[in-house]
């Protein structure tokens, strides 16, 4: 061999090797996952690519038209035997103003799942299979097994007797970001009335339902803190308020919270902090030390709100003894002239006319007790009855 020979098969030799180790060294990156120091730096187009998976387009949200469905129960046999007053009786309501489309998305899924949970409290896909098993289902103050039977017409509400149970269903607050769905429940038990009100909050982005813990830091320590900015506020508002109308100091931070535009509402029940329920309002810039990062940042770059003001309230307690009273009630004593004979008038002139028979119309706007005691003035300052 000579020696130009040997130089260029040294020369392959060296070539050949050279690919071999690439070759090998790429195949060991794509096994382990990991690549070189000079592939790791980050381009910064990733930044632009992530964030277009978050929309930035905001379609306008679509509710159901309200629908009011009501079912009538009562007692086949009464429970004092021969007074048919005291059969139990049992009426039940459901209002809703449903989500039909949220951010361009029909029927969220996960949004009906919740609300249906916690509205109804079963597991029914759809929302109106969910609202005719709790319809369907009645509510007696006292076990009376299948002894009873469904009515066309309200039954009177009799104390003690009387059971009926509202469920109300309805937006409170829509953003760019943020869809809450307001959800009362009032039950009058034939003795009281309570009411309750809860919250869900909608990532109208992400598609998915907020809980407290995407809200609000569970920290022991910042909980106690957050107590004490909530008690700050209730002693400022005991400032305009009237010694019988003072407000208790809270013992801990309630369960139910609803984020509104400026801050958080925290809900107190009747009994806790006031004979009423109450509403706190904190706002967002004292809450920054509790709130978790990811509701900070959308807090952030949250806007567009809009608050509705549908006025949906429950039904009265007892309807039937309303319409009973307005068609039972004594009519007013009609005087002389108003009497049913017609009369005779004589005039200036020696003829005579029959003055026209007229009887004054009925009141029909009366007052109607609605047998639960609601938060007036629903968008006022906080601290104040809604």
């Amino acid at each position: 061999m000579t020696k130009k020979n040997l130089i260029i098969t040294i020369i392959l030799l060296v070539i050949i090797d050279l690919v071999a180790a690439g070759w090998y060294i790429s195949r060991s990156f794509e096994v382990s996952g990991k690549a070189p120091t000079l592939f790791e730096e980050r381009d910064s187009t990733d930044d632009i690519v992530e964030a277009d998976t978050v929309s930035t387009v905001h379609q306008d949200d679509e509710f159901d038209e309200l629908q009011h469905n009501t079912y009538y129960f009562i007692a086949n046999t009464p429970a004092i035997q021969g007074d048919n007053s005291s059969r139990y009786a049992s009426i039940k309501h459901v209002k809703v103003r449903w989500p039909k489309k949220v951010n361009g998305e029909e029927n969220p899924v996960a949004l009906n799942k919740e609300l249906i949970s916690k509205a109804f409290g079963n597991s029914q896909d759809k929302m109106p299979d969910a609202r005719y098993v709790y319809l369907n289902t009645p509510q007696f103050n006292k076990p009376i097994g299948d002894d009873y039977h469904k009515l066309s017409t309200a039954p009177t509400i009799v104390p003690v007797y009387g059971n009926v149970s509202q469920v109300l269903v309805y937006p409170y607050m829509t953003s760019h970001r943020l869809l809450v769905m307001e959800i009362d429940k009032t039950e009058y038990n034939g003795t009281t009335t309570t009411e309750d009100k809860s919250y869900i909050h909608y990532d109208r982005t992400k598609g998915r339902v907020l809980k407290r813990l995407d809200i609000l830091v569970a920290d022991v320590d910042k909980e106690n803190k957050l107590l004490k900015v909530i008690n700050k506020k209730i002693d400022e508002l005991n400032k305009g308020r009237s010694d019988e109308r003072q407000l208790q100091h809270a013992l801990n931070v309630p369960a139910e919270i609803c984020c509104s535009k400026k801050g958080i509402l925290f809900e107190y029940k009747h009994g806790t902090i006031s004979s009423q329920p109450i509403e706190i309002l904190i706002d967002y810039d004292k809450l920054t030390p509790f709130l978790t990062e990811e509701f900070k940042q959308m807090v952030e770059s949250n806007e567009g709100y809009t608050v509705f003001n549908d006025n949906i309230k429950p039904e009265p307690v007892n309807p039937a003894r309303q319409v009973a009273a307005m068609s039972t009630a004594p009519a007013k004593k009609t005087s002389s002239s108003h009497a049913t004979s017609q009369k005779s008038y004589k005039t200036k002139k020696s003829g005579y006319y029959k003055k026209p028979y007229y009887t004054k119309p009925k009141r029909t706007n009366r007052k109607r007790y609605n047998g639960a005691r609601r938060r007036s003035g629903r968008y006022g300052h906080a601290g104040r009855l809604r």
